[in-house]
């Protein structure tokens, strides 16, 4: 699939970015195609564009990821927001969007620790002065279930952390993410 194919549409999807988008056989039955057809799908999304705006103000962004899982994503992304840290005049923020198997409260040491929403969003839980983290882990009802989002609504969460988690109080951002399938 191409990158303008929603994630659920019809096998044969021409994309949002055709002519043909929500008006041929292939789009009968797509959840998508009266926004397809109208071309609302085609608009760009604004919670992109906020995010971007956002993301601005963060001097430093590093992003850990890997294309195979088990490889020490994790690992790595503890450990350099832990050596980060070690100076005290720099505050770091952890964003661990790894959807499907969140770890990074369980390796911080702060798994029992509850997220608390804010007029400003969701307040990050501190595991020091100057070191933060956000995770699906302080979401879940169940911590010892999995989640197995995919699509639409694993990037709905994501975005929902990039626009609520307050950025701009960290020049160091950093985010360990799952490999795609």
């Amino acid at each position: 699939m191409s990158d303008d194919v929603p994630v659920d549409a019809n096998e044969n999807c021409p994309g949002v970015a055709s002519e043909q988008a929500g008006k041929v056989s292939s789009c009968a039955g797509c959840p998508n195609q009266a926004a397809c057809a109208s071309g609302e799908a085609r608009k760009p999304d604004p919670d992109l564009e906020a995010i971007a705006d956002r993301l601005r103000a963060v001097k430093h962004k590093i992003l850990i990821v890997s294309g195979k899982g088990g490889v020490g994503k994790s690992a790595v992304a503890t450990n350099l927001a832990r050596a980060l840290a070690a100076d005290d005049t720099v505050q770091v923020g952890l964003l661990d969007v790894d959807i499907c198997g969140p770890s990074q409260a369980r390796m911080l040491g702060v798994e029992q620790e509850s997220v608390h929403e804010s007029a400003d969003g969701w307040c990050p839980i501190a595991v020091k002065d100057n070191l933060v983290v956000m995770s699906i882990a302080f979401l879940l009802q169940n911590r010892n279930e999995a989640v197995i989002w995919r699509g639409a609504r694993k990037n709905a969460l994501i975005k929902q952390f990039l626009k609520v988690f307050p950025l701009i109080f960290f020049p160091f951002v950093m985010r360990e993410s799952r490999p795609r399938p």
